[in-house]
């Protein structure tokens, strides 16, 4: 059974359809688009009759999944991964699948099978990546959110520099399996989207049985950004939230490009003068020393492994060496030939795995050592490159290599699944958006949510 989609479904499909920021590489045609509204005729949900895009590399059986490299042009996997599931089972309407860095394995959305994604902020900046297709659609309008997958920023890059609300869950939150794989410890599908609550509503359809829903802080207002914390029962007035702020030389903050570095002591200055949050400053340079001796290592070592496993698991396989040999973008087949010269490397392996054992308990030290819901800082050091710095940008008044500039502040937290949602503080000096990410404790996403509801309040208000 088909049905003709309302003016919203039909609308957003046309949009996609006609996108001038390439973030979209496929589209559903008429007849699938009446049969997808068909199935979601009756659902009730706050998604219900919403259109959403998809990032392509997470598995759809209604469009290809290509990871924007060649060898998987037309590859239609055997079950949609199941974060598309539920959201089908709650009436959300698939729109299309979104433009990324070839197989996520970086952070630009450059060119590689299709043309490089677009800032819909600036059409000569780059969106982010790797899910900066999905940021683009939701920036642009097209669609109200967007799935995407978060390795180390994937998530909350793109949707940093293109203005919108990003999330990565804790590890083990949301369903795994069903994405072209980079990593399997680092893995995450999440969401990209025009608002807070929609995120939230989002989560609330996809998360695992059993996730967390209350928090550990208590419950946050965010109108006109009061702050209502867990009642302090000797004093009986409510409690401060305590929120950690990396000290001024931490890598998280030195150094920061001009726009950031302004709006961050903007967004500092606001919730200082906030009643009920308390701002604490936190060392954090171990966070980033243990991270930089673990996080990329281990994603070469399991690429070869998880990617080869999931090609060979196909309906119509393909060898890693397929892929490596037709890789599109100028950046991935460097990677992709490190990856699989990782592939045997097993004791080393095994050390950087207990690099991010102390990692992780160097995350949780950070949170019980000071008492702290969730720790602020920018989401990246840096606004938009232009499109084509795949390699180098320019910035703090020099040429950086871009990939590890971007990510410097990402990295630590997607190393260890740690909860990040990024927020939008508003445009730079040159126009560009800036955000702010709020890291939490590994399986609390709930107390992420409840602290980001009081500052999204407070500095829209």
């Amino acid at each position: 059974m088909t049905q003709t989609p309302d003016a919203n479904y039909r609308e957003a499909i046309d949009r996609a359809r006609q996108d001038e920021f390439g973030a979209f590489i496929s589209v559903v045609g008429d007849e699938l688009a009446g049969r997808i509204a068909a199935a979601a005729a009756d659902a009730h949900s706050p998604v219900a009759g919403m259109p959403y895009a998809v990032k392509d590399n997470i598995d759809t059986v209604d469009l290809p999944t290509t990871a924007n490299t060649p060898a998987l042009a037309g590859s239609i996997p055997a079950a949609d991964q199941g974060a598309v599931a539920r959201l089908a089972a709650a009436g959300a309407l698939l729109v299309g699948k979104t433009n990324l860095h070839e197989l996520a394995f970086g952070i630009t959305t450059g060119a590689a099978s299709v043309p490089a994604t677009r800032n819909p902020h600036d059409p000569s900046r780059s969106p982010g990546g790797s899910s900066g297709g999905s940021a683009a659609a939701v920036a642009s309008g097209i669609v109200p959110f967007a799935l995407a997958t978060d390795t180390g920023g994937s998530a909350t890059v793109p949707a940093a520099w293109c203005g919108v609300y990003g999330y990565r869950p804790s590890m083990g939150r949301w369903p795994s399996g069903g994405t072209v794989p980079l990593s399997a410890t680092r893995d995450t599908v999440g969401v990209i989207a025009r608002s807070l609550q929609l995120v939230r509503d989002v989560d609330a359809i996809v998360r695992e049985p059993g996730a967390d829903t209350a928090g550990t802080v208590g419950v946050v207002a965010g109108v006109a950004g009061i702050v209502a914390a867990a009642a302090d029962a000797a004093a009986g007035a409510p409690a401060p939230i305590r929120i950690g702020v990396p000290l001024p030389d931490s890598r998280f903050l030195d150094p920061l490009a001009d726009d950031v570095s302004a709006q961050w002591r903007s967004t500092i200055d606001s919730l200082s003068a906030a009643p009920g949050i308390e701002l604490v400053p936190v060392a954090t340079d171990l966070l980033h020393e243990l991270d930089e001796a673990c996080g990329i290592g281990i994603v070469l070592y399991e690429t070869a492994r998880d990617l080869t496993a999931y090609l060979a698991a196909l309906p119509k396989p393909v060898s890693y060496q397929q892929v490596q040999d037709q890789a599109a973008a100028v950046d991935v087949p460097g990677l992709l030939a490190a990856a699989a010269g990782q592939r045997e490397a097993h004791d080393a392996y095994a050390e950087l795995m207990a690099v991010r054992d102390r990692l992780i308990a160097a995350w949780a030290a950070v949170f019980d050592d000071n008492d702290i819901a969730v720790l602020l800082r920018p989401t990246t050091p840096i606004t938009a490159v232009p499109v084509g710095d795949e390699f180098a940008t320019q910035a703090f008044g020099e040429e950086v290599p871009t990939f590890p500039t971007v990510i410097r502040n990402t990295g630590p937290g997607s190393t260890t699944g740690q909860p990040s949602l990024t927020l939008p503080t508003g445009l730079g000096s040159a126009g560009l958006p800036v955000g702010i990410s709020l890291d939490g404790r590994r399986g609390d996403d709930d107390t992420v949510f409840a602290v980001a509801a009081a500052i999204d309040g407070l500095l829209r208000g």
